[in-house]
């Protein structure tokens, strides 16, 4: 089991724009154990992981967005219901586009990845 006590203290140190992109990369994380159907238990770890994520950036930030939001429902509900999902290949496909497209919007959001922010 993950020390979330730690991962919570090293994640609130960074700008908002790290969080955002470690965000999103727990969210590509996902995408990726959930196309290995062999490593699917580790799905739910990253689920809490990104809503743990999710929560410090809405806590720290005062973000209470509706995207935000949606996201949030949208992983609380697949740690939920993981069990009957594991072995149903089109909701996992369904869940697999979704963080990928929350992946790079969150990423994309974070600015990370701009000209600008490639220089510094």
């Amino acid at each position: 089991m993950p020390n979330w006590s730690a991962i919570e203290a090293s994640f609130v140190n960074q700008t908002h724009a790290q969080q955002l992109g470690e965000l999103a990369a727990c969210l590509a994380r996902l995408n990726s154990w959930l196309e290995k159907s062999a490593n699917r238990d580790l799905v739910p770890l990253l689920i809490e992981e990104s809503l743990v994520y999710l929560s410090l950036i809405k806590q720290k930030n005062e973000i209470n967005n509706f995207e935000f939001n949606e996201l949030q429902n949208s992983l609380q509900t697949w740690k939920q219901e993981w069990l009957n999902i594991l072995d149903k290949p089109k909701e996992t496909a369904h869940i697999r586009v979704t963080v990928s497209n929350w992946s790079q919007q969150i990423l994309d959001m974070s600015g990370l990845l701009t000209s600008k922010s490639m220089s510094a």
